[in-house]
């Protein structure tokens, strides 16, 4: 029965057997990218959707002609009764060939007849041969039973990187047709109804379905649509506001940490960001609302910027306000804080904040930072509110040593990039998939290069008088070193003779020597690989624990940092820990020895006594900073984890983690359990800290991933990005249905594609089981 106008509920056919765009496997759910285009459409708009399964592509558009459903899911409209849509996606058809095919084509393959009459007009002394599936298809390309196959050429790429074959196929640009897909149905008004819908859907969500479908970036269709890298964006910053944004007095440029982040973003989009100087902050905002400059370098969210700002998703930093003092008195911000001063910067939105929050209090408005800091010494105002990063940075680096922070007030700064709303919002998404590209360690590096500067702000006496003793030095250094120099030119030149004599023969054996060194180097850490894998669990006790288990284990160099650890307590209870140490090679095999000391030993503690997933950690956290003693020799050393209890007379699941999380699927959808943001082991980690412990109850649907951080940063693609979690996550939504073993192949396979040619960035153990 089709749905009503108005009930928001929608029918639609499909061709089940039209890998990547629609399709049933034996469990008889949907796939595909037209369906998932479809199922973003009716999120967008609040729509239930059920998709009807045809018998094929003719009996799916039939169901659209007699009005037994309400679209068919997508084509070119070429019947008079098809009411059509504007296009929202386009196909190309190609020719491929075997790659060592080196004839003239005399046979070419279809699917079905109806490229059959173009094709024997394109080439008239060619014989067509029709077949039923696109894997019938490539199986008589790769058997030569066809020298060409034509049809559409992501579907025929797509099937040949299932079917294990597009190694060696290759595609001709011959002969290639343009193909719109059109959402049909035989009544305009619901047309209508899925254009007012389908232009709600936002470009980033479009780019993000296609790109997992579609491995080859040349071949998207939204990723090719819109291109930003000629655009040209100006930009006002604030002038005053060290390490993240200032102008250089002398050369008046923009310079701190969202300059560099500004400057990253644009060589992973390719857009050019130009400032525009200003004298204040003040200034800077009045440029953008009076339309002289199009966007902001980085802002907090606020509802009033909201009105005529569009902000990115992703955040460039977040970090806490606090209050700075230069006295000791205490204050109470729960209580009344009448002829208390406070100073803040104008038309800040902490400042805002804290009016609105502490409305008894006087207030006092700087243009500067340091002007505010002047008024804060001489006990003009009793406390100046700031962001924490900066107050730290005048303290540490700027020589305000005298001041000092008082309070952490309960206002967060999360600094985003913004561009005005007059302007297309695909420019914005645009930017915030370049700033979702920025790993946490190009983050870190532009926080340290700016928060680590050391500033002298005047030369004493004394520095003048060391630069003199140094200087008069060297010139006395040289002038001695000058004099012997000329005596030994003369007994150089004689032992260098008599070793050219020997050069060639002292060459051959040094190269030797260098030769054998290396060679027992790597002889050495092969060793240690065998004794890396030694200590790994014996696979065949976790494929008996598990109903299905698979394990990705790639260290970047012959041994690594990544180390997993499967401990079975009896035929119902297991432990399984995966486990990311301090670097990679050598280093982080040298920890994973040390974790794997410390798991030893706990096990031991665990069959005596029932050991929860957090104290656990926390048993880690306390025995490797009392194993390499971190409070005496404050090594970098620790690690991230997650480690995962499961019962299965209880049917539940019990998980930890310490920056690595548990993603589970449940009858397709995705899940994450997000872990502690705080690792184990290292110096800085308190070791009296309580990690999170999360239980599940187990349900026969779910599939349970983790993965060290190696396979979501993994560089590759077109603009050498991070793979990233949201496209991990919906491979993984992509594959749940399928078993792990195969799912294995398919994620081996998807990231060897997505890298290419570039070299593996980090160690990576990815884990998929179910119960």
């Amino acid at each position: 029965m089709v749905s009503s106008l108005f009930s928001k509920e929608f029918t639609i056919s499909y061709d089940p057997d039209y890998a990547p765009f629609s399709y049933s496997n034996e469990d008889n759910k949907t796939y595909g990218l037209l369906i998932d285009i479809w199922q973003e459409w009716a999120d967008t708009n609040h729509h239930q959707i059920k998709f009807i399964k045809a018998k094929s592509w003719n009996d799916a558009i039939n169901m659209a002609k007699e009005s037994k459903v309400d679209f068919f899911l997508g084509t070119a409209p070429y019947a008079k009764w098809m009411k059509s849509s504007k296009p929202f996606y386009k196909t190309k058809t190609a020719i491929f060939i075997k790659k060592d095919f080196t004839r003239e084509i005399a046979s070419i393959g279809i699917i079905g007849n109806d490229y059959k009459k173009s094709i024997q007009k394109q080439f008239p002394n060619t014989k067509v041969i029709s077949y039923e599936t696109y894997k019938d298809l490539i199986y008589a390309l790769t058997h030569y039973q066809v020298d060409a196959i034509y049809d559409d050429a992501i579907a025929i790429k797509y099937v040949a990187i299932q079917e294990h074959n597009i190694h060696l196929i290759q595609k001709l640009n011959i002969y290639s047709v343009l193909s719109n897909i059109d959402a049909i149905s035989n009544s305009k008004e619901k047309i209508k109804i899925f254009e007012d819908g389908f232009r709600k859907i936002k470009l980033k969500a479009l780019k993000d379905i296609e790109k997992i479908w579609i491995y080859a970036q040349e071949d998207r269709y939204y990723e090719n649509k819109i291109k930003f890298t000629d655009i040209t964006l100006k930009y006002v910053y604030d002038p005053n506001w060290k390490p993240f944004e200032y102008q250089d007095p002398i050369r008046h440029i923009h310079q701190g940490i969202i300059a560099d982040i500004l400057s990253l973003v644009s060589s992973k989009t390719g857009i050019k960001f130009v400032p525009v100087p200003t004298q204040s902050w003040t200034q800077s905002i009045e440029m953008v609302k009076s339309k002289k400059a199009d966007m902001f370098s980085a802002v907090p969210y606020t509802k009033e910027r909201a009105k005529y700002l569009n902000l990115t998703h992703n955040n460039i930093y977040s970090y806490p306000a606090v209050l700075m003092s230069n006295k000791n008195k205490e204050i109470d911000l729960e209580k009344n804080l009448t002829n208390i001063n406070i100073g803040i910067i104008k038309n800040n939105s902490l400042g805002q904040w804290i009016k609105h929050n502490y409305p008894k209090a006087l207030f006092r408005e700087f243009n500067t930072i340091e002007d505010a800091l002047s008024a804060l010494k001489n006990g003009e105002i009793d406390y100046f509110g700031i962001n924490g990063v900066t107050a730290i940075y005048y303290i540490n680096v700027l020589g305000y040593q005298h001041l000092k922070i008082h309070s952490i007030l309960d206002y967060m700064f999360h600094l985003k990039i913004a561009i005005r709303n007059d302007l297309s919002p695909e420019i914005i998404e645009f930017i915030d998939e370049g700033l979702a590209t920025i790993t946490k360690k190009e983050f870190s590096d532009i926080f340290h290069k700016w928060t680590s500067i050391k500033v002298k702000k005047e030369l004493d006496k004394e520095l003048l008088l060391i630069i003199f003793l140094v200087v008069s030095f060297i010139i006395a250094l040289f002038w001695f070193i000058n004099k012997k120099l000329k005596q030994l030119v003369a007994q150089k030149t004689k032992e260098l003779k008599d070793l050219n004599e020997n050069l060639e023969e002292t060459v051959k054996r040094r190269t030797k020597e260098l030769v054998d060194i290396h060679k027992n180097i790597q002889d050495n850490i092969k060793h240690a690989s065998l004794i890396q894998n030694a200590i790994l669990p014996n696979q065949q006790n976790i494929y008996k624990f598990f109903k299905d288990f698979f394990i990705i284990y790639t260290p970047k160099d012959i041994v690594g940092g990544d180390i997993y650890f499967f401990d079975k307590i009896d035929d119902d209870r297991a432990y399984l820990f995966v486990i990311d140490c301090t670097g990679h090679g050598v280093s982080g095999a040298f920890v994973t020895m040390l974790t794997k000391a410390i798991q030893e030993q706990l096990i031991i503690l665990i069959k005596e006594k029932y050991y929860n997933t957090s104290m656990i950690l926390n048993y880690f956290n306390k025995s490797l900073h009392n194993l390499i003693n971190q409070t005496k020799h404050h090594s970098n050393i620790g690690f991230d984890a997650a480690v995962i209890y499961i019962d299965k007379s209880k049917q539940t699941l019990e998980y930890a983690g310490a920056n690595i999380p548990l993603y589970y699927t449940n009858n397709g959808k995705i899940e994450t359990i997000k872990p502690n943001r705080y690792s184990v082991g290292y110096y800085q980690c308190d070791t009296e800290y309580i990690y999170k412990s999360h239980s599940l109850k187990i349900e026969e649907s779910m599939n349970f991933y983790i993965t060290t951080d190696g396979y979501i940063d993994q560089n590759g693609g077109e603009k050498d990005f991070p793979l990233g979690k949201r496209k991990f996550k919906k491979l993984i939504s992509n594959n749940s249905f399928l078993d792990l073993n195969t799912q294995k192949r398919i994620y081996q396979e998807y990231l060897e594609m997505y890298r290419k040619d570039k070299e593996q960035t980090d160690d990576i153990t990815f884990i998929g089981f179910t119960l």
